[in-house]
C-alpha cells in the first residue's frame, strides 16, 4: 500500500515524466532543407529532429506554406517554425535558436544575359523575380515597398526558374543550395546548363545563418529553446551534424521521404 501511495504521490509531482514531450512546428518547401517528399523531411528538418531528439523532445512537423506558418506560430497555434534568418521585426515574437546552419543568397540569371551588380541600385531597370512568403534581405524588402523596382513574385522557386528560362525576369534571388537542388531535380542538363549566378551574395553577413523560432506567445517555449540549443551542440560535438551535411553535399537527401 505505500509502494502505491508512493508512486500516485510522484505521479501528482510530476505529470511530465509519464508523457512524452512533444514540439510543433511549422515546416515548409525548400529543399533540400526542408521538404515534405525528401528523406528526413530535407536536411535542416532532420538536424533540429535530432537535436530535439537528444533531449528526450519529439517533434511534429506541419507543412503550410511559410507565412501560414509564421502566422500559426506567431499565435500559438504551433510551437514555431523553421528556419528563418535573423529580422529585426520578428525579434520581439519569436526565441531565435543559436544557428542551425548557415547559406547566402544569389542573383541566378541565364549566361546569355550579361549581369554584374554592386549595390541594389544597379537592380533598378532590371525585371526581378521573387517567391511569395520569402523574406530576403533588407535590401530587397525596401526596394519592394518603394516601388521604384520591377519586383515580381510569384508563388515558387520552380516558377522563378522557368520564367527565366522564358525571359520573363532577368534575375532571381535564391540559396546557391536550393538553386542547384532545383537545376538538377527539375531541369534536363541541358536546361541547366544555361543558368548561372553572380558570386556576389545578396545576404548581409550578419544575415547568413538560420535559426530555429519559438514563438513567445508560450512562455514554455524558452525552455523548449534553451533544450533544442543544448542538443544542437551535442549533435555538433558527436559529429552526426557534419554527417548531415556531407550528406547533403553526396546527395543522399533526394530521396524520397518514405526512403529510410
Amino acid at each position: 500500500m505505500k509502494k502505491i501511495f508512493l508512486m500516485l504521490f510522484i505521479f501528482q509531482l510530476s505529470p511530465t515524466a509519464w508523457s512524452e514531450v512533444i514540439v510543433k512546428l511549422a515546416n515548409g518547401e525548400w529543399p533540400p532543407y526542408h521538404s515534405i517528399n525528401l528523406k528526413h523531411h530535407g536536411v535542416a528538418s532532420h538536424i533540429i529532429e535530432e537535436a530535439f531528439a537528444l533531449e528526450g523532445i519529439k517533434v511534429h512537423y506541419h507543412f503550410v506554406p511559410w507565412k501560414r506558418g509564421m502566422k500559426m506560430a506567431e499565435y500559438g497555434e504551433l510551437n514555431g517554425t523553421a528556419v528563418w534568418r535573423y529580422q529585426s521585426d520578428i525579434q520581439e515574437k519569436f526565441y531565435y535558436s543559436d544557428p542551425v546552419f548557415t547559406s547566402e543568397t544569389v542573383f541566378f540569371h541565364l549566361k546569355s544575359f550579361p549581369f554584374a551588380w554592386n549595390e541594389f541600385t544597379d537592380l533598378k531597370g532590371l525585371r526581378i523575380g521573387g517567391t511569395i512568403g520569402y523574406t530576403y534581405n533588407e535590401d530587397y524588402r525596401k526596394a519592394e515597398a518603394s516601388k521604384e523596382y520591377n519586383i515580381q513574385r510569384i508563388s515558387n522557386d520552380e516558377l522563378n526558374f522557368s520564367m527565366l528560362l522564358r525571359n520573363r525576369i532577368d534575375i532571381f534571388p535564391i540559396t546557391k543550395e536550393v538553386g542547384y537542388f532545383l537545376l538538377q531535380t527539375q531541369y534536363t542538363q541541358n536546361q541547366a546548363g544555361l543558368f548561372t549566378y553572380h558570386a556576389k551574395s545578396m545576404t548581409p553577413e550578419h544575415e547568413r545563418t538560420l535559426h530555429l523560432l519559438l514563438s513567445k506567445h508560450d512562455e514554455k517555449n524558452q525552455q523548449l529553446m534553451a533544450s533544442f540549443n543544448k542538443g544542437l551542440k551535442k549533435l555538433k560535438e558527436s559529429g552526426l551534424y557534419h554527417q548531415y551535411l556531407k550528406d547533403l553535399k553526396e546527395g543522399k537527401y533526394l530521396q524520397n521521404a518514405d526512403v529510410e
